[in-house]
């Protein structure tokens, strides 16, 4: 059992690597899934036990911790009506396209539910494991809306402003504030990670203790966020959210079977409605807070865009987006995500 972990485990980090090379997007989580997956349909031959996603959803949940600032927290109640809409935009979404996945398509409903979730492939598809869904569906739905909004995206939203009239002049970008850093390897740097490790380790145990679903993502990104803001510490060290998406994909990849193969080959329609209606979403929400004069259209369109929160900020950087207001509500996205929705799911399914 042990050289089966570790083989799977060496695969994974192979594949990841391949991915970083090709430049594909979510390369570590996605690369590691496709390579174990291709692997364990061939021979059948990998395995990763699930309990090990506890230690990637602490890992998850400190990363989206500290990337929570002061400055994020001083601009939500400015964008608090806007938020909310999105959200409920994003929940009637999520549960309409949901049951037509499971009506339709022989999908079962929380696998149905949770493909729909605007979300990260990795914080997603762990949920997916700890819910019993078909985590190779939820993370194949995933992938699909993250690599299409992600293509599609700057020329979307290139052809809306320019369609109707409202290509307003790129405003000059922010510049971010400078980020405390801290050199890789050094004591200083160890310790920071150590900290905010342990402190999101002692959440998620918290969170496992209570039985809350997803209990330990939820409850190591809150302690994460908390230490973030009392103690300013520096941002995690990526590496170690890159293990972290390698053995997450692993775990996800592992579970792929020849059977498996033929149903998510059904799924190309399921992905395309799903890509759309959340393009129907962007669109709507973008001018909803256009026209209150809250966000310029451009930044509007980029903040209800349900990729990365990172990615979208990346790209709002470069095309002349309101980065700290489009970062403020990405983040938002993508706490509700994670600690609301699946609470929804769960009690919808249940009933």
């Amino acid at each position: 059992m042990l050289v089966k972990i570790i083989g799977t485990l060496v695969v994974g980090f192979l594949g990841s690597t391949v991915a970083k090379r090709l430049k594909m997007p979510a390369a570590f989580m996605t690369g590691s899934m496709l390579a174990v997956a291709l692997f364990s349909i061939i021979t059948n031959e990998m395995f990763m036990p699930g309990s090990l996603k506890v230690i990637a959803q602490v890992v998850s949940g400190a990363y989206i911790g500290q990337q929570v600032s002061k400055q994020d927290l001083l601009n939500f109640p400015k964008l608090a009506k806007s938020i909310v809409l999105l959200m409920t935009f994003f929940t009637i979404n999520t549960f309409v396209m949901g049951f037509l996945f499971a009506r339709f398509f022989s999908i079962d409903l929380v696998t149905a539910l949770l493909s729909c979730l605007p979300g990260g492939i990795m914080d997603v598809s762990l949920i997916s494991i700890d819910m019993g869904a078909q985590a190779e569906i939820v993370a194949t739905m995933q992938l699909a809306r993250l690599v299409g909004m992600l293509l599609i995206l700057p020329y979307w939203i290139s052809f809306i402003l320019k369609r109707l009239g409202k290509d307003d002049p790129k405003p000059e970008p922010e510049k971010p504030a400078l980020k405390k850093s801290l050199t890789f390897g050094t004591n200083r740097e160890i310790s920071n990670n150590l900290l905010i490790l342990v402190v999101s380790g002692i959440g998620g145990l918290l969170g496992m203790y209570l039985q809350i679903p997803v209990g330990a993502l939820i409850f190591s990104l809150i302690f994460s966020c908390g230490l973030k803001l009392l103690k300013n510490t520096a941002p995690l060290n990526n590496k170690i959210r890159q293990l972290a998406q390698i053995l997450a994909g692993s775990i996800i990849g592992s579970t792929f079977t020849r059977e498996s193969l033929e149903q998510i080959s059904q799924l190309l329609i399921p992905a395309c409605l799903l890509l759309g209606s959340y393009l129907f979403i962007n669109v709507l929400f973008g001018f909803i807070v256009y026209k209150r004069g809250i966000l310029d259209l451009r930044s509007a369109l980029f903040a209800s865009s349900p990729a990365g929160a990172t990615d979208i900020s990346l790209i709002a950087g470069e095309l002349g987006g309101d980065m700290p207001k489009i970062a403020g509500i990405q983040i938002c996205r993508t706490l509700y995500t994670i600690i609301v929705l699946p609470i929804l799911v769960r009690l919808v399914v249940n009933e």
